[in-house]
Parts: C-alpha cells; structure tokens; sequence
C-alpha cells in the first residue's frame, strides 16, 4: 500500500503551546515523515479562513479561544470538509466541552497540560488510519461508479448499433429501453447524427485510452445538451460518429421542428468546443413517432449527414438544406485528374501545384460530386500520382494507406497536395526540414496555448498531412509530444523554485488545472504536490 502524506493545522492562543507543537512536528519529521505541518492560528476565526484555504487533513485546535472556540469553529469547517479529522486540546477536562466535542463528532481529546507526545503519536496515527479508510471508500465507490456507468454506456451502444441494423425487432425494442429507461420513442422523436471534424488528426494525436475517454466525455455533453432541449437520448455510433434522438410530445409544425433542431444542432457544436474543444458537425432527419421507425429515421439522418463531405467544420444540416448534386459531372472531373497526371513533373514547384489544386477544387465546388464517387476518384488519383514517380522514390513504403475515410473533401485534396509535393521531390528530404521547423516553433511558443492547425500553418502544410507526416517521422503524435515538452519544462521550473498549481499552469500554458495535473502524474508517476515534496526532502539531504 502506498504510504500517504498527511497536512496538519495547529489552532491555539497560547504562543508557547503553539511553540511545543512547532518543535513537536519539527522532531517528527526526522522519525515520521507522512505529517507536514502547513500553518497556524491563534484563534477560531482566523483558523477558519486559513483552514478553508489549505485544506488540512488534520486540525489539532484548542478549546477555549477569543472570538471563536475551537467546538464552534469546528462545527463550521464541518460542513466545508467532511473527511479532516479533528484534535482537541484542552486544559479543561468538564462534561460540557467533551458533550460539545462528540457531538461535533471530533476524533480525539487531549489534555495538553501537562502535553504528552505519545498521546499525539496515538492520535495522529488514528486520524490517518481513518483518512485512509475513507479514500479506500471513496476509490472503491468511484471504480463501482464508472464500472456500472461504463456498462450502461457499452449497453446503450449496443442496443442502438443494433437497433439502427434492424436486428432488434421493434416488438422486443420497447421491452429492452424500459430497462435503460429510454421512453422517448413513445412520443414525436428525430434522429440526429453529430460527427468529429477532423478525425484522423484525432487518431493521430491521442492514445487509444484518451480517445475512448473523450469519447465517453462527448457522449455525456450531447446527452446533458438534448437533455437541456427537452427529452432524448445518445450515444457512441462508431469511429467518428454518434448517435441521437430528440423527443417531444405535442405536435410541432415543420418550421418548429427546423427551429428546434437547428438550435440543439447549434448547442451540441458549440458545448462541445467550449468543453473538450472538440469540433463536430450535427445532421438531423425528419420527424417520426414509434419504434418501428427508428431505421428509417436513422437512414434519414445518415443521409443527410453526407452533405458533411463538402463542409469545413462546425455545420448543421437539416433535410430542408441539402446539397443538390451533380453526378453527371463525374467523366468532367476525371479527365481534369487524368490532364494533372500528364502535367505534373518532378521540376514542378509548390505555388504551381496550388494553383492546379485550386482549379479542382473550384470545379467540386461548382459541381459537387457525390461521396460515395468522390472519394474512389481522390483515391486513385493518389495512387496514380506514387504510380508515375515510383521509380527511384525513396517513400514508396509509405505511400500504401491514404487516410481518406474520415476526411472531408478539402482535407482528402490538401492532403493529397502537400504529398504530391514532397513525392515529387523525395530526394530533398522535405518532410525532415518541415518537421524540425515544427519543432523549434513548437520550442519557441511552448509557453503559449498551441494548436495543431498554429503550427501546420508555421510549416505550410495542411493540418492533416502534418498530423500523419509528423507521426511519421517522430514516432509520437502532435499533441503527445506537446504535452511532453510542457511537462519537462514543468520539471524545470519546480527544479528551480516551489510553484502553485496555478502559476505552473500558467508558465506551462495550460488552461485546465485538472488535465494538467493527469499528465503530469502520467509523465512522471506523481502529482505536483508529492514531486516538490521529494524534491524538498532531496534537497535537505
């Protein structure tokens, strides 16, 4: 079992008892290292400030002080913290205080004078073992907490996965949401489909623990968003999707409908970036009531969600806004393709390979070309342009797998830029220099809030080529090595001088203290806290 450290907090009015307990906890520390004594007051009512600032694990207080006695004080820090267990001091042994004291629900009670050390051995011991006792609880109930929330999420994701297939019966259908307490299929319902923007940046940037987290994490926001417009329900679909469905009972005319579906749509896009500033795009279908017309409502929205395919990011879609496609166009676009292939040469240079790209694009976005054509076109023509330079290219080992999947058209075209270019000229080493550039930017604004789309801008390469190119090379994603470089510099800074948490999230550029402190913990096997605490104890060797 690990071995806690423990804070400890004297209240007293007298100097000298304050003075014993100081040098008490001082001769402690060279015997007994888990008590650390953090602060001091001489009375109730500054004891309650600095105790609600430092929250100790441990008070040991006197009784009878100015202004505040030590039994009131600590029915007020009660209520603020629960788990800090409490010692009393007192020089009067009398019926009423120790009434007072139990009632309060206090630990131990000490007479302090004459003040016996063994007797504060004693306590301390018991109030760690209780503090200990409690955390075990509380770990306990969080694992059983996340284990049972866990399953019911796996479940719900099962039950719809297979629901949307027709493989649940509609008859058994009712049967199996009564027990996950999902009635809103009894009323009008939608199906609604929210996608990651930019997915394989996502795979490339986070382990695969840290994207089924902040999955779990989006899964949660969706559902509190839906739940905020009324009833419904989601859940994780597959890879970058996921599923849901708004419900409400009283009939709702079709501009109602258009209303409330752009405004959840709305909400689920901008709750999502201002909580895991993740970016996703929301497509609704048409209404429908019961469960026999949940495939059909999914159909709808799947639908509807392919329009994605032509958008940036951050979009809603509704039936009544789709794109009007121009697959007669398909033998158009194939011979531009097939004129770039006879046109593109190794002496070709970047602004001339844009300025090709640009006219492709252009012509897409006057005529769009539906996905489900697009996409096997962008793929051959990439395996069309490693066709035509593989002779003596030192990157055709790499050029096997174009991530086109989860890409949306403008990323499937850039990416398919930034590689012809560095293809045609895979004898420079280009990606090497691209990618040390990266790095010394990254380097020189490590302090500052740093996005991947900053830093392919820096190196002029698109998002998603620099993502996979960077991965490549190094070995780590974009974001991992970040966060890397942050924590080292972190270790720095506290080699140097004691920093709060605040201040070192500050220095280190990261907003959110709890995200801060998991990475710290998963670089170095520590918190902060324990990190300077070893430190200290090093350092006084």
């Amino acid at each position: 079992m690990t071995v806690r450290d423990y804070t400890c907090f004297i209240v007293d009015d007298e100097d000298l008892i304050i003075q014993r307990l100081e040098l008490y906890f001082s001769e402690l520390s060279h015997k007994e290292t888990r008590f650390h004594l953090v602060g001091k007051a001489n009375n109730g009512l500054k004891g309650i400030e600095e105790i609600l600032k430092l929250k100790p694990d441990i008070v040991i207080s006197d009784i009878v002080m100015p202004r505040m006695d030590g039994i009131a004080m600590i029915e007020q820090l009660k209520l603020e913290l629960p788990h800090t267990q409490f010692i009393l001091l007192t020089a009067y042994s009398t019926f009423e205080y120790a009434q007072r004291a139990i009632h309060a629900n206090v630990m131990e009670y000490i007479v302090k004078v004459p003040l016996n050390e063994a007797d504060l051995d004693r306590a301390l011991d018991k109030a760690a073992g209780i503090l200990d006792e409690v955390k075990k609880k509380e770990e306990e109930f969080q694992s059983l907490n996340i284990s049972v929330l866990e399953n019911k999420y796996r479940v719900r994701k099962q039950f719809f996965n297979e629901l949307i297939r027709g493989e649940i019966p509609s008859h058994r259908a009712s049967s199996f949401a009564g027990n996950m307490e999902s009635h809103v299929f009894q009323a009008n319902y939608c199906c609604f489909i929210v996608e990651m923007n930019q997915y394989e940046n996502f795979r490339n940037e986070y382990s695969a623990v840290d994207q089924n987290i902040l999955k779990y994490a989006i899964t949660n926001v969706i559902e509190e968003t839906v739940m905020n417009s009324g009833r419904g329900v989601a859940t994780d679909l597959s890879d970058n999707r996921f599923i849901g469905f708004l419900s409400w009972e009283n009939n709702r005319s079709d501009m109602d409908t258009e209303y409330a579906c752009q405004a959840l749509g709305s909400q689920i896009v901008s709750h999502l970036q201002q909580y895991l500033n993740q970016r996703v795009s929301v497509a609704f279908g048409g209404p429908h009531r019961g469960w026999e017309s949940i495939k059909q409502a999914y159909t709808e929205a799947q639908n509807v969600s392919e329009d994605f395919y032509y958008h940036a990011e951050k979009v809603v879609k509704t039936p009544a806004h789709r794109f009007h496609y121009r697959n007669d166009r398909r033998e158009d676009f194939q011979q531009k393709l097939a004129d770039f292939l006879v046109w593109v040469q190794r002496q070709v240079s970047k602004e001339e390979l844009e300025k090709e790209f640009a006219n492709l694009n252009q012509f897409v976005t006057d005529h769009k070309i539906h996905k489900s054509i697009m996409a096997p076109m962008l793929r051959d023509f990439y395996r069309d342009i490693t066709a035509k330079f593989k002779s003596g290219n030192t990157l055709t080992t790499e050029v096997a797998e174009f991530p086109i999947e989860f890409m949306a058209f403008r990323e499937q075209l850039t990416y398919i830029s930034d590689f012809t270019f560095e293809y045609v000229h895979a004898g420079q080493l280009l990606h090497r220099a691209e990618i040390m550039r990266a790095m010394r930017f990254i380097e020189k604004n490590l302090k500052q809030r740093l996005t991947l789309e900053a830093i392919a801008e820096d190196v002029n390469l698109a998002p998603s080529y620099f993502s996979s190119l960077f991965k490549k090379t190094m070995n780590e994603g974009v974001i991992s090595y970040i966060n890397r470089k942050k924590i080292q510099l972190a270790l720095e800074l506290l080699n140097v001088q004691d920093y709060s948490l605040l201040e070192l999230c500050e220095e280190v550029g990261i907003v959110n203290e709890g995200y801060f402190c998991k990475l710290f913990k998963e670089y170095t096997g520590d918190t902060p806290k324990q990190y300077r605490i070893k430190m200290t104890r090093y350092e006084s060797k």
